[in-house]
């Protein structure tokens, strides 16, 4: 019966808030290396709660998927609390919370301007909740960049891509656009990618810029589209059963993450523009579309906007029809 007893306090002493006055250490995990423009992004994360909290709360960070393996690997393991953190993909991030996947509808932002706008005014009471509910609690956006096409000939309209195998990310968004523009699409995780195009299994891929280039996917598939089809939006988010062990001023210091969020955005718009000027010197063709061939690949959004809607299911009719409202309150 003690023992009992004792177990039962225990317990009930793990859910208790984290005193403020005692130092705590969270773990942060992420897939990019550490002078990457996200490793860089984590690193002042985590020298904003350190300064916000004078060292009582400090985060170390993990890069390269030194911790957890891979991001569904450790998007699941920070919603059962065994890893603290993570700045993570917007796929990543869908996995929890299917509706969040929206954000990367190829087409849904008018421009970038109007992207961060929603994205500082309205983002979170949207996704707050359901982000929650899917056991993580969200603490700054993440830029992750436009996606864009490599491949191994020249596509320049979505009659280039007719019947062409092509890798998309493994998610509706991406995967139902590109089928719907008429390619067959193969979705395919990071690790199985670059061996499928290597191999001839795909002829083209779909990725964000500044990560296809930095692994050296235009080396393999020389022709490369700035479709920018897809504006990516990920988030460092913490474990909700973390989340609510601290104290009120423990969460507040890392709330004051946010402030790192218009960094990371110069940073990597910076380096899009940047990498993809350095590998057309170097041999590679770089390819904007015209105003004519942007609209065709613009038309085929809408059919595909209504496919993914559906694929996602849930809350995503609902929290799409929020997205419009919040895009029309940004436009006046």
């Amino acid at each position: 019966m003690k023992f009992r007893s004792t177990i039962l306090a225990l317990s009930a002493a793990a859910l208790l808030p984290i005193p403020a006055a005692e130092a705590a250490e969270l773990k942060l995990s992420l897939a990019p290396p550490p002078k990457s423009p996200w490793g860089v992004f984590a690193t002042k994360v985590a020298a904003k709660v350190k300064e916000a909290s004078a060292g009582k709360l400090t985060i170390k960070v993990f890069f390269n998927n030194q911790l957890g393996g891979s991001e569904q690997n450790v998007i699941r393991q920070i919603v059962r609390g065994r890893i603290d953190m993570g700045a993570n993909s917007n796929t990543a991030i869908s996995l929890v919370a299917p509706e969040f996947g929206l954000l990367a509808t190829p087409f849904l932002w008018k421009d970038l301007k109007e992207a961060d706008c929603v994205a500082d005014k309205h983002l979170l009471p949207v996704y707050d909740g359901l982000l929650r509910k899917g056991g993580v609690v969200p603490l700054t956006w993440m830029e992750v960049g436009n996606q864009i096409v490599f491949a191994k000939k020249q596509i320049k309209s979505p009659a280039d891509i007719a019947g062409l195998k092509l890798r998309t990310a493994p998610t509706p968004t991406d995967t139902i656009y590109m089928k719907v523009a008429g390619a067959n699409s193969i979705p395919l995780g990071t690790a199985e990618s670059m061996p499928a195009l290597k191999t001839g299994v795909v002829q083209a891929a779909t990725w964000p810029a500044v990560y296809g280039i930095a692994v050296g996917y235009h080396k393999v598939a020389p022709f490369v589209t700035v479709t920018n089809h897809s504006h990516q939006i990920g988030a460092v988010i913490i474990s909700k059963k973390v989340w609510d062990k601290l104290s009120k001023e423990q969460q507040g210091w890392l709330r004051a993450s946010y402030e790192t969020a218009g960094f990371l955005r110069k940073a990597v718009r910076g380096a899009e523009k940047g990498l993809l000027g350095k590998i057309a010197k170097g041999g590679a063709t770089v390819y904007r579309p015209n105003a004519a061939e942007m609209k065709a690949w613009r038309s085929k959004a809408p059919a595909a906007q209504a496919q993914i809607i559906k694929e996602f299911g849930g809350q995503s009719a609902a929290v799409w029809k929020r997205l419009q409202e919040a895009r029309k309150a940004c436009a006046s």
